[in-house]
């Protein structure tokens, strides 16, 4: 964090370093002191660190001096009231990333200790090349409240900044971070794919239509991605508005109780993700033996060197075939209509299942995974013990943008296996879960063919679990056979 020091008798802007014990790691760090920083606002000028200095151990780079406070210092004063100052404070920092865009300086990654908000009005961003060699040297509880909580892993350019003042204001609207973790991969999760609780879920009375931009910066909103000067704009407006109105006691009850129904549900869904994502190579290796033992042996090959099966689909049929083929556990199908990392989660998922039910049906003559939509074609009947649901029911889409890059909103119902709590007897039955799920859906050519290349959840609600029954379940030989 950039404190003063005095050197010389001059007052210093100032960034620890590390220990001065410590010459090797900071090597490319006094490498980088001359890169610039930026000052913007009144005009747009660089800013250069231009010495080092040792007090008490510690190395410290330093540049004129700075008075202001950081995005950080005004975040903690938000939360002591001054969330009105602090709001202009956003709106000017906004502003400011505007004009950097359109100078030299373009877009970089942001952290809320390097960006200063001056006395005289600009903004000073500390240089971003030193600040990322500054945290590659820091412990990650250095860094996760001033970067890792405020970035997104996959995200660059204007989409990133704008994740980032959306993570800023959702810090100063409601006390806390969209985002907690204890280590960097939880966190990337939770970026891409963690189903936060609205603003206006946390605080009662606050403006609908403020909770949904901060929601929709963060890629949660129903509507597509915002626009740095359309999300300048709005905090502008926000500084003269009525944020937050008064709410009666029994609104802020249910408010409350809606918000906490949810988190739960969020808190279930993300540790199920979790646990495909943490365990897909183990599944992958399992998947190879059943492969290797004669399950799918012959068609390995066959299946590489073979067109698509999405050949010649247009757009709209390869989204529909990507989501009807977890019903039959077609994990392959899958594969064919993405491109990159794009469904990873859904398709580790998919396969782990595909492989769990084809070992439950050689050992038992059954498999325990039932087809979601066989389930719903068959009037939902209440399911016995140990048959659990997987798949998709009700798809539709809705298109919001056309060819030569088609969007697309999936909304769906999605039904799975319900993962076991901690507190569970290790002889209960399995249950399913299901949840209603928007995506967004983005599509590009690839050889010919459409494929999907990204996929993001834009809403998850639990759903009411599906009825059990005590009897013995029917064998299914249909699902997970193919």
């Amino acid at each position: 964090m950039a404190i003063e020091l005095s050197d010389g008798g001059m007052v210093r802007l100032a960034v620890p370093a590390g220990s001065a014990t410590r010459g090797a790691a900071l090597t490319r760090i006094f490498a980088l002191r001359g890169s610039p920083g930026w000052i913007a606002g009144s005009s747009l000028r660089e800013w250069h660190y231009d010495g080092v200095i040792e007090r008490d151990g510690t190395l410290y780079l330093v540049g004129p001096r700075a008075p202001g406070i950081s995005v950080q210092d005004a975040l903690d004063r938000s939360a002591e009231g001054g969330r009105p100052a602090a709001l202009g404070l956003v709106s000017r920092l906004a502003r400011a990333l505007l004009q950097l865009a359109e100078s030299p300086a373009g877009w970089f990654p942001l952290q809320s200790d390097s960006v200063i908000f001056l006395e005289d009005g600009d903004v000073l961003f500390l240089p971003p090349a030193v600040d990322r060699e500054l945290r590659e040297m820091r412990p990650f509880e250095a860094n996760r409240e001033t970067f890792e909580c405020l970035a997104h892993p996959d995200l660059a350019g204007e989409q990133r900044a704008v994740f980032f003042l959306s993570a800023v204001l959702y810090r100063l609207l409601t006390g806390t971070f969209p985002f907690h973790g204890d280590d960097p991969e939880v966190l990337h999760s939770q970026a891409r794919s963690f189903e936060i609780q609205p603003p206006a879920l946390l605080v009662p009375g606050l403006d609908p239509e403020a909770s949904e931009m901060v929601m929709a910066g963060l890629g949660r909103g129903r509507r597509g991605p915002v626009r740095l000067a359309e999300l300048a704009a709005a905090v502008e407006g926000w500084k003269s508005s009525e944020l937050v109105r008064a709410s009666t006691e029994a609104e802020t009850k249910a408010v409350r109780e809606e918000a906490e129904t949810r988190k739960a549900a969020a808190d279930r869904t993300f540790r199920r993700r979790r646990f495909w994502q943490r365990n897909w190579r183990l599944v992958a290796v399992i998947a190879a033996a059943v492969i290797v033992l004669g399950a799918v042996a012959g068609t390995v090959l066959k299946n590489v060197l073979a067109p698509r099966v999405t050949r010649g689909f247009p757009p709209a049929r390869v989204v529909e075939t990507f989501y009807a083929s977890m019903n039959s556990l077609d994990h392959t199908t899958m594969q064919a209509c993405v491109i990159g990392k794009a469904g990873n989660v859904q398709i580790s998922e998919t396969m782990t299942l595909y492989v769990t039910s084809r070992v439950t049906l050689g050992y038992e003559g059954r498999s325990s995974i039932l087809s979601a939509e066989d389930w719903d074609k068959a009037g939902r009947p209440p399911l016995a013990p140990p048959t659990s649901l997987y798949g998709v029911t009700g798809l539709s889409l809705s298109q919001e943008q056309g060819e030569p890059s088609p969007i697309f909103l999936a909304s769906y119902q999605k039904w799975n296996p319900a993962p076991r709590e901690a507190d569970s007897p290790t002889d209960s039955p399995p249950l399913s879960e299901g949840h209603a799920v928007t995506d967004r859906v983005w599509l590009k050519r690839d050889g010919g063919d459409w494929v999907i290349y990204r996929i993001d959840q834009v809403e998850s609600v639990q759903l009411p679990a599906p009825q059990t029954a005590a009897a013995t379940p029917v064998p299914n030989p249909g699902a997970g056979t193919r």
